[in-house]
């Protein structure tokens, strides 16, 4: 749980993908953070979304993305969205002054990335893609193991 002088960040998740699933059972799991809200394109997939993964009784869902995003409740977004929709949804979510964790690949090209990294950077919000394995400790004993010399020599890449 977060402590008092750490107020605990109020996550709301935009649609009900597979990889959301895994996300949040990471959020509930962290003790900086609380899983606020799902929403998805209807009420009846948000609902089972939510009883599927175990959101908290208290927790709010929503028929439609616009009502998350209009939840003054919500810290930041988690959205699991279709490549192809990121940049509309992740520029609302910044208009609507909210910190936005994106799945991978954030964008289509680097002209969308630039065009979602300006919005959050507009609206004064963190942006922060889902790669996890950077954060994993065997990434540490990968790069330990692939650099000994003594089994690979030199490594240059």
């Amino acid at each position: 749980m977060a402590t008092e002088s750490q107020a605990a960040i109020r996550f709301g998740i935009i649609g009900a993908a597979d990889i959301a699933r895994k996300l949040s059972r990471a959020i509930t799991l962290a003790p900086n953070a609380v899983l606020s809200a799902v929403a998805s394109r209807s009420l009846e997939k948000a609902t089972n979304f939510a009883k599927a993964n175990n959101f908290p009784p208290d927790a709010k869902v929503y028929g439609s993305y616009e009502a998350l995003l209009d939840d003054k409740d919500i810290d930041a977004v988690y959205l699991p969205l279709p490549t192809s929709m990121h940049v509309k949804w992740a520029i609302s979510v910044a208009q609507k002054k909210k910190h936005l964790l994106m799945e991978k690949p954030m964008a289509l090209n680097v002209a969308e990335f630039d065009v979602i990294l300006n919005a959050c950077e507009e609206n004064g919000v963190q942006l922060m893609d889902g790669t996890m394995w950077v954060h994993n400790p065997r990434t540490a004993q990968m790069k330990e193991f692939v650099s000994d010399p003594q089994r690979f020599g030199q490594l240059r890449t």
